[in-house]
Order: structure tokens, then C-alpha cells, then sequence
């Protein structure tokens, strides 16, 4: 089944998010298990919440595309969270 994918960035701000992501919203768009991204900021940071379909899906496409377009110190500062779903409702 589908799994949530939380990423919390400790330091990243709207800005920051929004310098890195046009390019990548594109591309995740394409990707083989993708369904949905949602950003929004938190105290002190920024956060991502993503469904895929698995969790080597997303973690394959992180590695690949995302780590390389964020400040080293955003990504070691960083922490994924991953929930299998029970259910998922689209459209």
C-alpha cells in the first residue's frame, strides 16, 4: 500500500522552498509511484508531505533530484518520516 512521506527542513524558509521547487515540481510529476505534494511552512523551517506509491519510489527520486538542488545543510538537517497508509481516496 501507498506510503506518507513527511520531510521536516529545520532552516528553510518560503523562499528557499520556492527557489528549489519550481523545477522539481515538474519533474515529480512524472515520476513512476508519485500521487501527491503538499509544502508548508512550520516553526523554524518548512515542511513536505508526499504520498507515493512506495517507499523506494520516493526515496530513489529524493536521492536522485532533490538532494542535489538543496543546501547541503538543509538536507543534513533534514528528517523523513514514513507512514504506510491504510487507504487512499483520489478524485
Amino acid at each position: 500500500m501507498a506510503v506518507l512521506v513527511r520531510i521536516t527542513a529545520p532552516g528553510m524558509d518560503q523562499s528557499g522552498y520556492d527557489q528549489a521547487a519550481p523545477g522539481l515540481h515538474e519533474l515529480v510529476k512524472k515520476q513512476p509511484g508519485f500521487i501527491i505534494h503538499v509544502a508548508y511552512p512550520t516553526p523554524g523551517g518548512f515542511t513536505v508531505g508526499e504520498v507515493w506509491e512506495s517507499q523506494a519510489q520516493q526515496e530513489s527520486w529524493f536521492n536522485e533530484h532533490v538532494t542535489p538542488n538543496l543546501p547541503a545543510e538543509i538536507v543534513a538537517a533534514s528528517s523523513t518520516e514514513y507512514i504506510q497508509l491504510h487507504a487512499v481516496v483520489q478524485p
